[in-house]
Formats: structure tokens, C-alpha cells, sequence
């Protein structure tokens, strides 16, 4: 849950410190404050501006000349950008120049040529924020889930080791059998912990089907053993689709079938925990 605040407040830290730019009429110049980092200079090719729409072309005009200087009238540096574009309600742009500003101040934007008067913007380049927001919302949500299956483990096996005790405590002995199971379930139960971790860190699932034929011939003729079998063809069911979701990828719908077998691993690594801890056996 802390996870998910976490990432839901990093999105909308971007959202609240979001700058839409700020529009000017071209030919011309405008006036501006620019704090430290990369500008993009748009060309607004929809857009309505003081009360009037303007429509024109993504292409600037031909003999288009933009510069941009400090207070003191030297030039900024400008290169060409990507062509990035964007869509608003009722904007829609795309990207001309970009620039750096490494000492934030105000600064002046002159757009000059022939050609009839249209849209031009300048604002902060968002593709860095945007990227690092979502990087980190996905890492704080993996971290989020990572450490939710940690705890999750770490209170089956506190568990387990409490009723492995309360015999013991209560003056029986346990057998060398018992105690084999007990160390068995808790082997199991890894592999499921790892095969969920696996949706975060892909590798932990080959991790857990090693264990299960290293181990296979320790639970052979014991209830475990369909848990083991369960276990093993998840994985390779697991490995047939990934393949067929990376196949697809140049296509949409390789991301669905990737994001179908995300929800039928932790299905199958669930199902089975919950019957491990009830001590029934898969496929009864």
C-alpha cells in the first residue's frame, strides 16, 4: 500500500509542477523568466491564443529565423530538436529548437521572417521528468512488492517453525520424518515466493523451478509431490507464453499477452500457497 502512495505522489508531484509553456505571437519577441535546464521552442500549429484560433503548418516558414539571448544580449545556443509533438484540449504542437540554460534569469525569444502570424511557445523540456517519473514509480511499486513478499515469507516460515515447536513443547517428540516435511514445505513454499518475485525479477523463476528437479526425488510419493509438479509446469507454461508475448511485441497485442501471463503466474503461485499452508495437495 506504501508503495502505491509513493508512486501515486511522484505522478502527481509531475502533474502539479507541470508548465504548459508560455505562447507568443510570431514574427515577433517575447519576454521571459527561464529557470536552469533543457527548453523546447514549439511551434503551435493549433491552437487558440488571446481569444483567436490559429491554424498552420507542423513545417516553419521558409527564412524562419529564431534566437534567443540573456539580459546582457548574448545569444543561447540552439539545435535543432526531434520533432517530439504534443496534444492538448485544444493545442496542438510540435518541437522546432532546443536549448540549455544554465543560469536562470530573464531572457528574451525573437522569432523573425515572412510569413503570417502564427503561434510560437517556449517551455521546459518534459521528456526527462516524465521518464524518471515513471521509472520510479515502477521501481517504488516493484520495491513495494518485493518487500510485501518478503514479509509475507518471513511469517510463513515464523509460522511453520511455531508449529514445528508447539509438539516438542508440549513433551512429544518429533520424528525425523516430521521434521523432513516441515523443512520440505518451507522449500515449496520459496518456490512459490520465488515464481511471484519472478513478475518483478524475471530470473527468480528459473531460481525456483532449479529447486524443484534438484528436489523432486525428496517428495516423490508425498502429497508435495503435486505441489512440485504444479510448480514445474507453471514454469515451463510460463516460458511458452513469454516467448509468444516477446514474438508479438512489434505488434500491441504482444503486451497483453505478457501482461495476461503476468496475472496467470501470480494466480497459479497463489492457488498453490494457499493450499500449501492448508496442507492439501494440488489437484485433489
Amino acid at each position: 500500500m506504501g508503495g502505491v502512495l509513493t508512486a501515486a505522489a511522484l505522478v502527481a508531484q509531475l502533474v502539479l509542477t507541470w508548465e504548459e509553456g508560455t505562447q507568443f505571437l510570431a514574427p515577433g519577441r517575447q519576454a521571459l523568466t527561464l529557470n536552469a535546464g533543457e527548453h523546447v521552442v514549439w511551434n503551435d500549429h493549433i491552437t487558440v491564443f488571446e481569444g483567436r484560433s490559429y491554424r498552420s503548418s507542423k513545417d516553419l516558414p521558409d527564412g524562419v529565423q529564431i534566437t534567443v539571448t540573456d539580459g546582457g544580449g548574448a545569444g543561447v545556443v540552439l539545435r535543432r530538436a526531434s520533432g517530439a509533438t504534443y496534444r492538448g484540449s485544444n493545442t496542438e504542437r510540435v518541437a522546432v529548437m532546443e536549448f540549455d540554460i544554465v543560469r536562470p534569469g530573464r531572457y528574451e525569444i525573437a522569432v523573425r521572417g515572412d510569413f503570417q502570424p502564427r503561434v510560437f511557445s517556449v517551455g521546459p523540456d518534459h521528456v526527462g521528468a516524465v521518464l524518471w517519473t515513471v521509472f520510479g514509480a515502477i521501481a517504488v511499486l516493484f520495491l513495494g512488492l518485493g518487500t510485501g513478499i518478503g514479509i509475507a515469507a518471513w511469517v510463513f516460515i515464523q509460522r511453520e517453525q511455531a508449529r514445528a515447536a508447539a509438539p516438542r513443547a508440549a513433551g512429544a517428540t518429533a520424528t525425523a520424518g516430521d521434521a523432513r516435511e516441515t523443512a520440505l514445505r518451507q522449500l515449496t513454499m520459496i518456490v512459490y515466493v520465488l515464481q511471484i518475485a519472478s513478475i518483478v525479477v524475471g530470473i527468480t523463476l528459473i531460481a525456483g523451478v532449479i529447486i524443484n528437479y534438484l528436489k523432486r526425488k525428496d517428495v516423490e510419493g508425498t502429497w508435495l509431490e503435486s505441489h512440485f509438479r504444479w510448480q514445474i509446469r507453471t514454469f515451463w507454461y510460463s516460458l511458452l507464453w513469454f516467448g509468444v508475448g516477446l514474438a508479438l511485441l512489434i505488434v500491441v497485442i504482444g503486451f497483453f499477452v505478457l501482461m495476461a501471463l503476468a496475472m496467470w503466474l501470480l494466480y497459479r503461485a497463489i492457488k498453490g500457497w494457499l493450499e500449501l499452508e492448508e496442507r492439501r495437495p494440488m489437484y485433489s
